[in-house]
């Protein structure tokens, strides 16, 4: 079976505006570490990404909070955000 490489990865912006990585991202996982099991592999890095969530779930004063799944050629599998940034207001005329 071919090769396969997940990526988790988790970014942050907390309650000052600030972007972050949180340490330990991006998170790799790859057949390679598991016998060249690629569905092994997959389940591995779901177990990350929903970790990663779950860890952000239980923190209420950030932003924005993203957790996403992708195949290191870039394919997302998954995402997860909460939060979002209050739209620009409208100019007066």
């Amino acid at each position: 079976m071919a090769r396969q490489i997940y990526l988790v990865n988790a970014m942050i912006v907390d309650a000052n505006g600030t972007f972050n990585i949180p340490d330990g991202y991006p998170k790799k996982f790859d057949s390679k570490n598991y016998s060249g099991d690629a569905e092994i592999t997959q389940r591995r890095a779901e177990g990350g990404f929903s970790e990663a969530w779950a860890a952000m779930c239980k923190v209420d004063t950030r932003q924005i909070q993203t957790v996403t799944l992708e195949t290191v050629d870039g394919f997302q599998l998954d995402r997860k955000t909460t939060g979002g940034f209050a739209p620009d207001p409208e100019p007066n005329e």
